[in-house]
């Protein structure tokens, strides 16, 4: 059969066209072999998928804490914000192997450098360091405010350790980079050194004999008794003939006695003493430190008071020895030569002494300087009175009965003799009473006041004398006609004077108890020792104001 003319052409067009995408589907397929997936399936139309991108970082163990982070919240940070996958492995004892994944070559790359931007980092690490334990009071400071400094100045978190690690080191530890735990030692161990140096100060001042705080000695217009061989004391006055005092051993006081300087004297009815101890070396520092610092032009301005007010703690300057100390303003009165002025009555705490002031004169007292507790203490001479003293109806006085203001000045100036007041000789009291203190400044509470007993040396060196039974043998004074032994029960001064009796270390309670109790000396100028304006130069017309000696800050 023969073939139409026009069917032919159609059969030869479809055999050319099959061939020819024969060699188009083999030419594709041998062209994306070849490319390895880079070129566009023509029948599928998909994109082939890149390989996962890797690398590696030695990380050493010191810096893997910085890279995981508090409770592996910084790795989670880097995984979740780089999609990454981050494991870590073994590599040797010093460091380990850090192994980062991820979806493609940027993503590994970002999250290479925020682990080396970890690693970076300063290191936070906490170190110690073994103190004297003496020290740790100075490191500290008043209410911690030493410690504070330190850890402001340092950026370090410093803490002294709970308990101590033996009876004379205890542990500091210090949180921080080691730039900062650096800064924390220096300082650290300044402290250490001034502690160290305020010792030395304290035992050598020891060995020295303390500077009478007033320019002479108190003068007594009455005659000086002459002790002679046979333990008497001769009084060439009428009214206080020969008069034998008997002498008794320091070891027949009994209980209760403790050495002290009679500071101030107000009468035998009121004056002020300091026990001697580990306390009165640090007084001497602590007014040799004022001293030096208040003479200072430049911290004087620093200080500068504009608005004294009743019962302030200041820093003023003796004027009978232009030290420094610490005093209150006790009262506030007007000047009568400068009208619309006042003049400032100053009560030195340490000492029990008063004096009239300029308020352009004091200026504020420095933290550092308040930290020791004040350390003048009232009393009154126990079982005696002023001869002139009518007798009462009532024997029995009224509690907080003052009787300074009836003692004739030269009993005071004998008294002053036989104490050697602020002379700084070592004396005996013995406290035997007390007696109900008032304190006139509202919202303060009042504590007893011990009644002592004081004693001597003797010429011979060993005996100690009675000084209130020497007054009563001069005739100065007399035995009191009111014998408040039933009180003693009541007592909790006698008490503490009883059970710490006898050392320096057990004195310190006493020193508490009856230091708080220890008011300031009244406006009325006494043996000399209210120095400053004079009291004629003001016009006492305000309310006069008592303070308390401790307590006040």
């Amino acid at each position: 059969m023969k073939a139409s003319g026009p069917a032919i052409p159609l059969i030869l067009g479809l055999s050319l066209l099959g061939a020819s995408g024969a060699y188009l589907y083999m030419l594709f397929k041998k062209k994306r072999s070849n490319s390895k997936g880079d070129l566009v399936d023509f029948f599928a139309g998909k994109q082939s998928k890149p390989e996962p991108a890797t690398s590696e970082l030695i990380i050493s163990n010191s810096l893997i804490p910085l890279v995981i982070g508090r409770k592996g919240y910084t790795l989670k940070h880097i995984q979740q914000s780089t999609g990454a996958v981050i494991s870590f492995s073994d590599h040797d004892g010093s460091s380990q192997r850090c192994c980062i994944q991820g979806p493609s070559e940027a993503v590994v790359e970002r999250a290479k450098e925020m682990i080396l931007k970890e690693t970076a980092r300063p290191l936070t690490i906490t170190e110690e360091v073994v103190v004297p334990q003496a020290a740790c009071g100075k490191i500290l400071g008043r209410c911690g405010d030493e410690l504070q400094e330190i850890c402001r100045k340092s950026m370090a978190k410093v803490w002294l350790e709970g308990r101590a690690r033996s009876e004379s080191e205890r542990r500091v530890m210090i949180t921080g980079t080691e730039a900062q735990i650096k800064v924390a030692k220096e300082l650290i161990a300044q402290k250490v050194q001034e502690d160290s140096e305020s010792r030395k100060l304290l035992l050598d001042s020891s060995l020295q004999t303390r500077e009478p705080r007033i320019r002479t000695p108190p003068s007594s217009s009455a005659p000086t008794p002459t002790p002679n061989d046979g333990g008497k004391q001769s009084v060439p006055s009428a009214a206080a003939p020969q008069a034998t005092v008997a002498k008794q051993s320091s070891a027949n006081l009994g209980t209760g006695q403790m050495e002290v300087f009679v500071s101030t004297i107000v009468s035998p009815s009121k004056f002020y003493v300091q026990l001697v101890g580990p306390q009165s070396l640090e007084l001497d520092l602590l007014v040799q430190n004022m001293t030096v610092y208040y003479s200072q032009p430049q911290n004087r301005e620093l200080h500068r008071i504009r608005k004294p007010y009743l019962g302030q703690i200041v820093a003023a300057e003796f004027n009978a020895d232009n030290k420094w100390y610490r005093a209150e303003i006790s009262a506030i009165l007007p000047n009568e030569y400068k009208p619309g002025e006042v003049v400032l009555d100053l009560f030195f705490g340490d000492y029990g002494d008063n004096q009239y002031t300029n308020p352009n004169e004091v200026y504020e007292l420095k933290p550092e300087f308040l930290a020791p507790r004040f350390q003048a203490i009232e009393c009154f001479l126990a079982k005696v009175e002023p001869v002139q003293q009518q007798q009462q109806s009532n024997p029995m006085p009224s509690a907080d009965a003052s009787s300074e203001d009836e003692w004739d000045p030269i009993v005071v100036n004998r008294f002053e003799e036989l104490t050697h007041v602020a002379q700084w000789k070592k004396i005996v009291w013995k406290i035997v009473t007390y007696r109900n203190g008032k304190s006139p400044l509202h919202g303060r509470e009042s504590s007893p006041i011990p009644g002592v007993e004081l004693y001597d040396t003797a010429p011979n060196g060993t005996d100690l004398i009675n000084i209130g039974q020497q007054l009563i043998a001069e005739g100065l004074a007399r035995n009191t006609t009111y014998d408040r032994t039933d009180d003693l029960s009541r007592s909790q001064l006698f008490r503490l004077g009883l059970t710490n009796a006898g050392s320096t270390s057990q004195s310190s309670s006493i020193d508490e108890k009856s230091a708080s109790s220890s008011t300031s000396a009244s406006t009325v100028v006494s043996s000399g020792r209210h120095t400053g304006s004079s009291p004629e130069q003001v016009q006492p017309n305000a309310v006069q104001y008592r303070s308390l000696a401790n307590g006040t800050h």
